[in-house]
């Protein structure tokens, strides 16, 4: 595993590891939830099971994982937890990878409310990649009830951003845990049933879908269909 330090316009630094094989085909952005950080279970499982497998013929993954503002115990803890600081964190991490591996398709895996900050991303900044894997995405995250950090971040509605500007050049797919009680999966499928993306959902699982051992690699699966 690769441990790299990215330095951000404003200072802050983003601690990131990653997962390279010789023969990558395809990088992968991991971007964790609220409260994890990128040494989170699903971000070990997607860089085991994607530089490995490939799945399918399609190609070895490169898979990158940081941590997102005011997250983790290294560096990127101390910035202020922004809705603005999240998507820079992003994009600069997405720069990384533009300059290190240039024309290497990159693709987004974001989780909770990782994927609510890839949607706000993928409408509101400049991106390279085309495909996102939406993991029990946080799609309602302004009507969470979470913490007070969490309402200084003044989040937008997800609902509204798609309404007005749904990003018309990337592919989505969403996968949610039936009985998901962090972000029910009612929002989740009024969100895709109202904008046309697919959904698996996973019978009898939580927020994490990893009480059957098997479905963390399936999680990994489609995410690996979807990004060819």
């Amino acid at each position: 595993m690769e441990q790299i330090l990215l330095t951000k316009p404003n200072g802050y630094e983003i601690p990131c590891i990653a997962e390279f094989p010789d023969d990558l085909r395809k990088l992968v952005i991991v971007i964790h939830g609220y409260d994890s950080s990128k040494e989170s279970a699903n971000a070990a499982n997607l860089m085991q099971l994607l530089p490995e497998k490939g799945f399918g013929g399609a190609g070895r993954f490169g898979v990158i994982a940081y941590d997102q503002p005011n997250h983790g115990t290294e560096q990127a803890a101390s910035e202020p937890l922004r809705i603005e600081a999240c998507l820079d964190s992003l994009a600069c991490v997405e720069d990384y990878l533009a300059q290190r591996f240039p024309g290497v398709e990159i693709c987004y895996f974001g989780s909770s409310f990782g994927a609510y900050i890839l949607g706000i991303y993928l409408i509101t900044r400049p991106h390279r990649g085309r495909k996102a894997f939406m993991r029990c995405a946080a799609v309602n995250f302004p009507a969470l009830e979470i913490d007070d950090r969490a309402k200084a971040l003044e989040p937008v509605d997800l609902f509204r951003l798609f309404d007005e500007s749904r990003p018309e050049d990337v592919q989505f797919a969403f996968a949610h845990g039936e009985c998901d009680s962090s972000v029910p999966v009612s929002a989740v499928i009024e969100f895709t049933e109202r904008f046309g993306y697919p959904l698996t959902i996973f019978p009898g699982e939580e927020h994490p879908i990893c009480t059957d051992p098997a479905s963390p690699v399936r999680v990994a699966e489609l995410a690996a269909q979807l990004f060819g």
